[in-house]
């Protein structure tokens, strides 16, 4: 899957089966507006259609999803405004379309939700445990942190803890993925991510917030995404990662600093916290 550099990208951050189940990735692009195409093929089905999830974030009432045909066989793409037409054929990196802010994504780091391709999980390269970042966006409920001292899993950097790369919706999703490796900790400067929960799947460790709470995913958890609301409580961070370039982490918090801060992310936590 070609990916353009800087981009932010998240495998479980998200509450939908298809995350859960590691058969889909969100992926952005470096200016947040533009899809990029990950892959050579070509548009066999294009559908516009209307939403009524509430989410007080989205911009647009409606969504897209698009069908690609690639190598024999469908991959989905949602989330996209197309600026190609049906049947034509598509090569990596060509601009097909911008990203939507649906009720389905209000909230998120803008992005294309990408169903059929396959992604593997190197080994961490480079770890350190990330505490420094930059103030980089602040919007009315939340603001973004740019992770200046990222670690990194072969082209993936994130945010390093538990010996590998944190990606979740905390405690919003209650659940997540420590990718590249895992220390059998995990913490979040004082937060209790949960339990581990093992995957047949090379260098992925993923975590629940309840026992027993991605195997029941289908049946219970997923009602609640679905009706945008909290598997286990109010979004507080959502860590996402970046494709060769310096991941983030938003807090859906009021921010009363400025643009460009630096800023200290336990420190972030604790206060937010109350602790």
């Amino acid at each position: 899957m070609w990916i353009k550099k800087g981009s932010l990208i998240s495998f479980f951050s998200s509450g939908f089966p298809s995350h859960v189940r590691g058969k889909a990735v969100d992926l952005s692009s470096p200016d947040g507006k533009t899809f990029f195409s990950p892959f050579k093929g070509k548009l066999i089905k294009a559908e516009k259609f209307f939403i009524g999830r509430p989410n007080r974030y989205a911009t647009s009432p409606y969504d897209y999803i698009l069908s690609f045909s690639i190598k024999g066989k469908v991959v989905k793409v949602l989330h996209v405004e197309p600026t190609i037409d049906i049947d034509d054929e598509v090569v990596e990196g060509q601009e097909i379309g911008y990203f939507v802010n649906s009720p389905y994504t209000g909230g998120d780091f803008l992005h294309a939700h990408i169903e059929g391709v396959t992604f593997r999980f190197s080994k961490i390269t480079d770890y350190r445990e990330s505490r420094k970042g930059k103030v980089v966006n602040v919007s009315q409920n939340y603001f973004d942190v740019e992770v200046e001292d990222y670690a990194s899993a072969g082209k993936l950097n994130g945010v390093g803890c538990c010996g590998g790369l944190l990606n979740t919706s905390y405690p919003y999703a209650c659940y997540g993925g420590i990718i590249g490796g895992f220390n059998g900790k995990l913490s979040f400067f004082g937060i209790n991510l949960g339990r581990a929960v093992y995957v047949r799947r090379k260098n992925l460790v993923l975590f629940e917030g309840k026992k027993g709470l991605i195997r029941t995913w289908e049946r219970q958890a997923s009602f609640k995404i679905l009706a945008n609301e909290p598997v286990c409580g109010k979004a507080f961070f959502e860590s996402v990662l970046s494709y060769g370039g310096k991941p983030r982490i938003r807090f859906f918090r009021k921010y009363f600093g400025d643009l460009g801060d630096k800023v200290d992310i336990g420190e972030i936590i604790r206060y937010y916290m109350g602790r």
